[in-house]
């Protein structure tokens, strides 16, 4: 492996593991299809420095998980994965109120569009505004606005439920 590559990886695994597991709400599964998506990435696009693109991985990454889900027959979207609250530590007053939050947030979720969702969980993984705008193939002026009116819709749905 080349030490651009090295480079490369170190820089987006953690990011690229974050998304996945957001995604899939599975640790192991998380973890299998970042290596499967690095290990695409570079027996593809590794040799050439000037393809060494995070958006590119993402592509992978995403499209690995597709069909991680379609060949089990069982398609999960994230909207569905719920939080184990069990890690939290606290009494059970403090842990059912944290899973509460958890469902509220999960519900208001739901009620976003699914590529809103997607440029969201993105942003929240640490990926930077031109990659995303890459992977969705959008201006990074565009997905800076998106992100912008997804939180504001996500922040006033949820304060709305609150009054």
């Amino acid at each position: 492996m080349s030490e651009q590559y090295h480079q490369f990886y170190s820089e987006y695994k953690n990011k690229l593991f974050s998304y996945l597991m957001y995604k899939s709400g599975d640790y192991e599964v998380a973890r299998d299809i970042m290596q499967e998506s690095f290990t695409r990435h570079f027996q593809h696009y590794g040799k050439e420095a000037a393809v060494l693109s995070p958006a590119l991985l993402f592509t992978i990454a995403r499209n690995a998980l597709a069909d991680h889900w379609r060949s089990r027959k069982r398609f999960v979207l994230v909207e569905d994965v719920q939080p184990k609250v069990d890690q939290f530590s606290g009494d059970e007053e403090s842990t059912l109120v944290a899973k509460r939050e958890s469902e509220r947030i999960h519900q208001a979720l739901d009620r976003l569009p699914h590529q809103d969702r997607e440029i969201l969980s993105l942003a929240v993984a640490g990926v930077a505004y031109r990659e995303i705008a890459a992977i969705f193939e959008l201006s990074e002026g565009n997905v800076k606005v998106r992100i912008h009116r997804t939180r504001i819709k996500l922040r006033h749905m949820l304060n709305k439920e609150v009054e």
